[in-house]
C-alpha cells in the first residue's frame, strides 16, 4: 500500500494503512505545499514564502532545511528512493500523484470525462463517484497560511465542477428522480451557482414536478436581485421559458436513452416452487401463453382470483419458475399481503420501494411520494426484460401503481377478487380440484402406502376437503404428524361437521384463517356490516346456494340491499356464482359462518332470521 497523503478533508498520512504521526504547523505545511506540486520541483524562496509567511527570521532558510530532515527521517522508511529530494534552488516530493487524494481526485474526474466523451457512461459514472467520495471534508482544512486558503478554494470549485459534471451525466441517463435530492442539497448550499439550479429545474421537470420546477426559478431569482443585484443568467432564463412552454427538448427522446448507470442489478427473488404441485395443466397453459404472447407496446399481465386456499400462489410460482429463464433482468416477487390474517395489505408505497430496492435503487435515493416512486419504477423498468409476481394482492388500488411499464416486462397478479378494473389484463379464475386430481395431490403430499392401505377412507378425506387444495394439504400434514393415527380416524373427524374445521388445522395452516382474512378485507360501512351479516345468517341454512329474494327474506331488507351484500360476498369469494341470479357457499365456508353466526349473531336474532327463510322457501315451493 505505501505511503499516502490525504489532504480533501483534515489532514491525514499514512503508511500501510496505518497513521503516520507528522506534528508541527510548519512540517505538516512543507508536506502539505510539496504533495500539492508532487514530482515537480518547489523552491525554496516559494516554500519560505509561503509557510514562513511574513517571517524575517535570518534562521528561516535554516528552519527549512531542518524541516525537510525531519520530515524525510519520518517518511524515508516508508517509501523507496528518496521521498523528499533536494533539487536546484528547492526541494521535491518523490510520490506518485495516485497517492495523494487531491491529484487523485483530479486524475480520476478527468478520466471520467475522457469516459464520457466516448460513450462509455457507466464507466464514467464510476469514475465520477470514486473521484467524490475521496473528499472526508474542506480541503486543507486546519491550515491557516494565505496559500492554503487559495489552494482550498481552488480544489473546492474543482469539486463543485465535478458534481456537477456528474450530475449532467446522470440527468443525460434518466435518472433524473435519483438526482433530485442531491441537487436540491447542492443548491441550497451554493445559491449563487446557477448551474445546479438549472440542474435542478431540468430534474424537477423530467420527473413531472413543473411547479417545483419554476419555483426553483423564482427562488433562485429573489436570492439573485437581494445578493448581487442582477437577473439570473440567460441560459436559465430560457429554461425557465422552456418549462413554461413544456418544451419536448427538455425530455430524452426516448427510453432506450436511457443510460443503465451501474452494474445491471438481476434480482432472483422467486419463492421455492413445490414438488408436489398437480394437475392445473390447462391452466398452466394458458399462463404461459398469456406472458409469452405479448402486445406490442404493452406488458403482458395476467390475473389470477379464486377463493383463498385455492392454489393461486403455488400455480403463479410454479408456471414463473418455468418460464424465469426468458427473463434477462430478473424476477421480482412480493407478497402483498392481502391473504395474512390479522395483518393489513402493504401499502402501495412500501411496495414500491421494495421493488426500487431491488432494482438497485439506493436506500437514500428513494423518492418520498408514491406518485414519485412510481414514475421512478416505470423508468427503471421502462426498457428491462423483468418477470413479476404481485402476489396475494387486495384489489386494483393496491396493484395499478405497480405494473412495470416496460413492454418487455411480464406480470403474475393473484387475488381473491377480480381485477376487472384494471386494463390490458387477461382473467383467470381459478376453482377446485375435480376428485381424480384431489386424490393424486392428496397421495403425492401423504405417504402414499398409507393412502393405498385405505383408499376409502382417502377418498373420505378428499371429498370432505371440497377439492381445496389448502386442505388437502392440511390433512396430509396431520398425517403426517400422526403417523400411528389410521387415515379412518382422520376420515371420521373430518365427516363430522362440528369437528372437521378443528381437523383443518396443523401448525401455522387453518381453514379458518383462510376465510377469516376475506370477511377481514370486506369493504367498509355501511356495505362492509351488511356483507358480514348476511354471510353469517346464510351459515343458518342448510342449503349452499342462494337467490336474491332468499337472502332479502332472511335479513328482512329490501331485495336491492340484499343484492349488494351478495355481491359483496361475491368479491370476497366468500359466494361462488352458481347460475343466473343464484349464489353458492363452499362446504367449508358455511361451516365457518355458522359457527361465527353462534359466537356473535344473538339467539333470538338467528331463530327470527331462519324463520323467515323458511316461510320464504315454503312460499316458493308452493308458488312453483
Amino acid at each position: 500500500m505505501g505511503l499516502k497523503i490525504k489532504i480533501l478533508g483534515p489532514w491525514e498520512t499514512t503508511a500501510n494503512g496505518e497513521p503516520v504521526r507528522l506534528t508541527g504547523e510548519r512540517r505538516v505545511g512543507v508536506l502539505a505545499r510539496l504533495a500539492l506540486s508532487a514530482g515537480q520541483p518547489v523552491s525554496a524562496e516559494e516554500l519560505l514564502t509561503q509557510v514562513w509567511g511574513q517571517s524575517t527570521a535570518t534562521t528561516a532558510g535554516k528552519q527549512l532545511h531542518i524541516v525537510v530532515s525531519k520530515l524525510r527521517g519520518l517518511l524515508s522508511p516508508h517509501q523507496d528512493g528518496e521521498v523528499i529530494a533536494t533539487v536546484s534552488g528547492g526541494y521535491q516530493l518523490n510520490l506518485a500523484c495516485e497517492r495523494i487524494d487531491a491529484h487523485l481526485f483530479s486524475l480520476l474526474g478527468r478520466q471520467a470525462r475522457a469516459a464520457r466523451t466516448h460513450g462509455e457512461i457507466t464507466t464514467a459514472n464510476e469514475l465520477f463517484q470514486r473521484a467524490l467520495t475521496l473528499w472526508r471534508g474542506d480541503a486543507l482544512v486546519g491550515i491557516t497560511a494565505p496559500w492554503a486558503q487559495v489552494e482550498s478554494a481552488r480544489l473546492e470549485e474543482e469539486r463543485l465542477t465535478t458534481l456537477e459534471d456528474h450530475m449532467d451525466l446522470r440527468l443525460a441517463a434518466g435518472d433524473h428522480h435519483a438526482v433530485v435530492p442531491v441537487l436540491t442539497a447542492h443548491a441550497e448550499i451554493h445559491p449563487l451557482r446557477e448551474r445546479p439550479r438549472a440542474q435542478l429545474m431540468l430534474a424537477l421537470h423530467r420527473a413531472a414536478r413543473s411547479s417545483e420546477a419554476l419555483a426553483v426559478y423564482q427562488k433562485t431569482r429573489r436570492v439573485m436581485l437581494d445578493e448581487l443585484g442582477i437577473e439570473p443568467g440567460a441560459a436559465l432564463r430560457r429554461l425557465q421559458q422552456a418549462v413554461l412552454r413544456q418544451d419536448p427538448a427538455l425530455h430524452l427522446s426516448s427510453p432506450a436513452q436511457r443510460t443503465t448507470l451501474a452494474k445491471p442489478v438481476i434480482p432472483i427473488e422467486l419463492p421455492a416452487d413445490t414438488r408436489v404441485f398437480t394437475a392445473r395443466a390447462t391452466e398452466m397453459a394458458w399462463l404461459r401463453r398469456t406472458l409469452t404472447d405479448t402486445v406490442p407496446g404493452l406488458p403482458a399481465v395476467a390475473a389470477i382470483h379464486g377463493p383463498g386456499g385455492i392454489g393461486k400462489s403455488a400455480l403463479a410460482v410454479h408456471v414463473a419458475h418455468a418460464i424465469a429463464d426468458r427473463f434477462v433482468d430478473g424476477v421480482l416477487y412480493v407478497d402483498l399481503g392481502a391473504a395474512t390474517a390479522g395483518l393489513q395489505p402493504l401499502p402501495p408505497f412500501e411496495v414500491l420501494c421494495r421493488l426500487l430496492r431491488s432494482l438497485g435503487l439506493d436506500g437514500a435515493a428513494l423518492p418520498a411520494t408514491v406518485d414519485e416512486a412510481a414514475a421512478r419504477y416505470r423508468s427503471l423498468t421502462s426498457t428491462r426484460k423483468l418477470l413479476v409476481i404481485l402476489d396475494d394482492a387486495l384489489d386494483a388500488s393496491q396493484v395499478r401503481p405497480l405494473i412495470p411499464a416496460g413492454p418487455s416486462c411480464a406480470v403474475i397478479v393473484t387475488s381473491r377478487q377480480i381485477m376487472a378494473s384494471l386494463d390490458s389484463m387477461s382473467h383467470l379464475r381459478l376453482t377446485g380440484l375435480d376428485p381424480a386430481d384431489a386424490t393424486a395431490l392428496f397421495a403425492r403430499i401423504a405417504d402414499s402406502g398409507r393412502v393405498r392401505a385405505e383408499p376409502d377412507a382417502a377418498q373420505q378425506i378428499v371429498r370432505q376437503c371440497s377439492g381445496l387444495p389448502l386442505a388437502l394439504r392440511i390433512a396430509a400434514a396431520r398425517l403426517a404428524a400422526q403417523p400411528d393415527r389410521t387415515l379412518t380416524y382422520l376420515a371420521d373427524q373430518l365427516a363430522d361437521p362440528n369437528r372437521r374445521l378443528d381437523a383443518l388445522e396443523h401448525a401455522d395452516l387453518a381453514i379458518r384463517d383462510s376465510i377469516a382474512v376475506s370477511l377481514q378485507h370486506l369493504p367498509g360501512e355501511p356495505v362492509g356490516h351488511d356483507a358480514a351479516h348476511t354471510f353469517l345468517l346464510l351459515g343458518l341454512l342448510e342449503t349452499p346456494t342462494h337467490t336474491v329474494p332468499a337472502a332479502s327474506a332472511l335479513a328482512d331488507w329490501p331485495e336491492h340491499r340484499a343484492e349488494t351484500a351478495l355481491n359483496h360476498l361475491l368479491d370476497a369469494r366468500l359466494l361462488e356464482p352458481a347460475g343466473p341470479g343464484r349464489y353458492r357457499m363452499q362446504d367449508l365456508i358455511r361451516l365457518y359462518a355458522r359457527e361465527q353466526a353462534a359466537l356473535h349473531v344473538p339467539e333470538p336474532v338467528r331463530v327470527t332470521a331462519t324463520r323467515r327463510a323458511f316461510r320464504h322457501y315454503l312460499a316458493t315451493a308452493t308458488n312453483r
